[in-house]
């Protein structure tokens, strides 16, 4: 996952991050991916016979823009992006180390795989293109970094009625702002505030509430973490 633009022109060895239009205007990292999908194709070969000649040869036809398909790891923050966005039109951007760039458009979908490598799940993104690539030869202007979460963050808590359970969360850019955001009706099993750095959850009553933990900040795309939390 690229969300520093700076880091990712230096390194030598990063392959390409996939992009997207945001609101702002700019593009921001889509999300954890493991491959990007080709980009464009050569242009397709139509068989022919030339009048007078019956050997068959070819000539140059259409330029066709097929699906790219992109591995993710299927969790549950993935999901919810690509929820939001399935079948909806989208602007994309294929970021190159040395910031020259693809541009297209076209749809999301996705479908889980079973496939597991290393413990975790992993799907298939497939983007069907509604336009041809437009090579950018500069794309730094139309990158906005994402504040991210920096450590990990655990997927579930299990507390007891009136438990709490403290999580601390480091952030790039480091005074990144930090809240949680819980489902509707979930307060009646937990609630969840966050200090500085730190996000507390308390149990209320038996049950179960996801708990997303938002980071934000001005000139940065923003950037969530979930939680199950259950209570015993």
């Amino acid at each position: 996952m690229f969300n520093s633009i700076e880091d990712r022109a230096l390194s030598e060895h990063l392959g390409s991050g996939l992009f997207i239009k945001k609101a702002s205007g700019k593009y921001s990292i889509l999300l954890p991916i493991t491959g990007t999908g080709e980009n464009g194709s050569a242009p397709a070969q139509l068989d022919k016979t030339a009048v007078g000649n019956k050997q068959a040869t070819s000539v140059e036809g259409r330029t066709e823009n097929p699906q790219k398909t992109i591995p993710f790891y299927a969790h549950r923050d993935n999901i919810t992006i690509l929820e939001e966005l399935k079948g909806k039109p989208c602007d994309f951007l294929r970021v190159l180390p040395d910031l020259t760039a693809m541009k297209y458009s076209g749809k999301i979908n996705y479908k889980l795989n079973n496939t597991d490598v290393g413990g975790l799940e992993q799907g298939e993104i497939t983007i069907t293109p509604t336009t041809g690539d437009t090579y950018v030869e500069n794309c730094y202007a139309l990158l906005e970094d994402t504040a991210i979460i920096t450590n990990d963050i655990i997927d579930k808590v299990v507390i007891a009625k009136q438990g709490t359970h403290k999580i601390n969360v480091t952030t790039e850019p480091a005074d990144a702002t930090i809240e949680v955001v819980q489902e509707d009706g979930g307060s009646s099993y937990a609630t969840a505030s966050a200090s500085e750095n730190v996000v507390t959850i308390t149990g209320v009553a038996e049950g179960s509430t996801i708990v997303r933990i938002k980071t934000s900040k001005v000139g940065y795309a923003s950037f969530v973490r979930s939680v199950l939390v259950i209570v015993e």
